[in-house]
């Protein structure tokens, strides 16, 4: 079968970095010829790219692999990503005819190309940790193109929180080439690209497996020196990683974004210590007051986790009275979901959903409450906003992100997307901002 003849459509379950290997696998596809058509639509291969952090992520891959199966039954259904690495037999009973590991996920597009030609795919053994040795590559724009894109910078992890099954199904620690990441991200602006986010599992841990200190720092130096490149964002760094050094650069940099998503997971040292988290309540929000202090306006960020087993009520409030005291503008609020295979699953005292669910949407509300009273911060200000889209043919309004991760909405033109702007804010929602041109 030709590729020419082959309509592909690809779907993603999960994370930020999940999102950037799908773009990867688009790229790959249209490269060898494959029509790259919506998932919804009537297509010849389905890729899923499947998640296994939560339950849900679980349970949203199984549907998407049923739901490709639904929509043809005679096409060639492709499952990866964690969940297919975790729990292959599940994704073939679910629908999948081909499963391919993390570890092979560079060589996919091959891959599918070779089973379409009727050669059987190589298997891998779910019981044996992937090594990541090669990194998904974009060539410059994907389909329709982007403002913004990602960048993988590194894939797996070594730090084995009890609860999180992803160092098992990603791997150790691998850091991508500087050299390879540099050419990349030269071709993404030349593409068009103005702003890239750098992507991974453990993106603060970059250089650390080849026992390069400063690694990171250096790294975006490098990265920051591309003409035409306007914008560079951090997608997440673990609280033990946010050294002195990157707080430094971040204060100095004119084109690394003024956003730093740092995981909390528990504000409680004692639930901290049993998740296997390496920090204390007390050196978190020393970090987080320095970055709000040095980086003026930035935006912070935080994952919490509600419910690990033995959480108590009293351990549940003191991780709330320090979120309400940090200078955070955003939460990402997870229940406590049980991982098969994690010493978590071994804990007593597991807390029920109904308790979990109450937690979790206290910790919600809190977080809508910080995200507008950040966003009321500027009423009246300017913001520098990346048009994102043409106007909205009904209001005429255009939509772009400010470096420090608020959305803008204002009456736009079409020939400003892709541009910068200054727009200034007339009124703020939890959600967005509106404002004019300045």
């Amino acid at each position: 079968m030709s590729p020419r003849s082959v309509r592909v459509a690809l779907q993603n379950v999960g994370c930020k970095l999940n999102h950037y290997e799908l773009e990867a696998f688009t790229a790959g596809f249209a490269r060898q010829g494959f029509e790259v058509v919506p998932f919804g639509a009537q297509a010849d291969l389905y890729v899923v790219n499947t998640c296994t952090v939560t339950g849900s992520g679980d349970a949203d891959s199984r549907k998407a692999v049923r739901k490709a199966r639904r929509a043809n039954p005679d096409a060639t259904v492709v499952a990866t990503g964690c969940y297919a690495q975790r729990q292959p037999e599940a994704m073939r009973l679910a629908g999948a005819h081909v499963v391919v590991g993390n570890a092979d996920k560079a060589r996919l597009v091959e891959h599918v190309q070779a089973h379409l030609e009727g050669t059987q795919v190589p298997e891998f053994d779910p019981a044996q940790r992937p090594q990541t040795s090669q990194f998904l590559r974009i060539e410059g724009g994907v389909e329709q193109g982007r403002t913004r894109g990602a960048l993988q910078i590194q894939d797996g992890c070594d730090e084995h929180c009890t609860y999180c099954i992803i160092p098992q199904v990603r791997g150790p620690g691998a850091s991508r080439p500087a050299a390879e990441v540099v050419a990349q991200a030269r071709a993404m602006v030349a593409a068009g690209y103005r702003e890239l986010a750098l992507t991974g599992v453990h993106t603060g841990s970059y250089g650390q497996d080849q026992d390069q200190a400063g690694a990171l720092v250096a790294l975006l130096r490098e990265l920051e020196s591309i003409a035409g490149l306007s914008r560079l964002r951090l997608n997440s760094i673990e609280p033990g990683y946010l050294s002195d050094e990157l707080v430094a650069h971040a204060a100095r940099s004119s084109v690394l974004c003024r956003h730093f998503h740092v995981p909390l997971q528990s504000g409680d040292d004692r639930i901290l210590k049993k998740m296997n988290r390496r920090y204390t309540r007390e050196y978190y929000a020393e970090r987080i007051h320095t970055l709000a202090h040095l980086v003026p306006d930035c935006a912070l960020g935080a994952d919490v986790m509600v419910g690990f087993p033995g959480e108590s009520a009293d351990h549940f409030s003191t991780t709330r009275d320090l979120i309400a005291g940090l200078p955070l503008t955003y939460l990402h609020v997870f229940p406590y979901s049980v991982r098969s295979g994690t010493p978590a699953q071994r804990l007593d005292a597991q807390v029920d959903d109904a308790t979990k669910a109450a937690r979790a949407q206290d910790l919600l509300t809190l977080g809508r409450d910080k995200r507008l009273e950040f966003h009321r911060r500027f009423l009246g200000r300017r913001l520098e906003v990346l048009v994102e889209d043409n106007p909205d043919p009904t209001t005429g309004l255009s939509t772009g992100l400010s470096d420090n991760y608020i959305k803008v909405v204002f009456p736009g033109h079409p020939e400003q997307v892709n541009q910068l702007v200054e727009v200034q804010v007339a009124q703020a929602r939890e959600g967005l901002v509106y404002g004019e041109l300045a």
